[in-house]
């Protein structure tokens, strides 16, 4: 049906009245000679193309979670240098001593909300 809806004919709603009126329609398209648009073919170059994507490895950063691991770095970054003395200080005990960095799940900090917020 994809061919009669480029030809410009509607889309059925009253089956029994525009079946043959639609019918008709499609007699004349093909009467008319009318052609529908012709596909690109596929090129050797698309080809070429494909096959080195094919074998060569991609990189993380050229995927969405290779770039959102770099932006969570980025914002990193900003958070620490947003923090006091102290706060690096225990972010650093954090990371070198306490559980691997790893947060339990479930756990809040006291300066932090549940909505992960910080708290006043």
């Amino acid at each position: 049906m994809t061919l009669i809806k480029w030809h410009g004919v509607p889309k059925l709603v009253d089956r029994k009245v525009e079946d043959e009126e639609r019918r008709a329609k499609w007699i004349a398209i093909l009467q008319s000679g009318k052609a529908a648009s012709s596909i690109k073919e596929w090129t050797t170059e698309e080809e070429a193309a494909l096959i080195k994507a094919e074998d060569e490895p991609m990189l993380m950063k050229e995927t969405v979670l290779g770039c959102l691991k770099m932006q969570q770095k980025q914002e990193l970054m900003v958070t620490f240098r947003a923090m006091s003395a102290e706060e690096k200080a225990t972010f650093w005990a954090e990371i070198d001593g306490g559980n691997g960095g790893e947060v339990e799940e479930g756990k809040v900090d006291e300066g932090e909300c549940k909505n992960g917020q910080e708290g006043p």
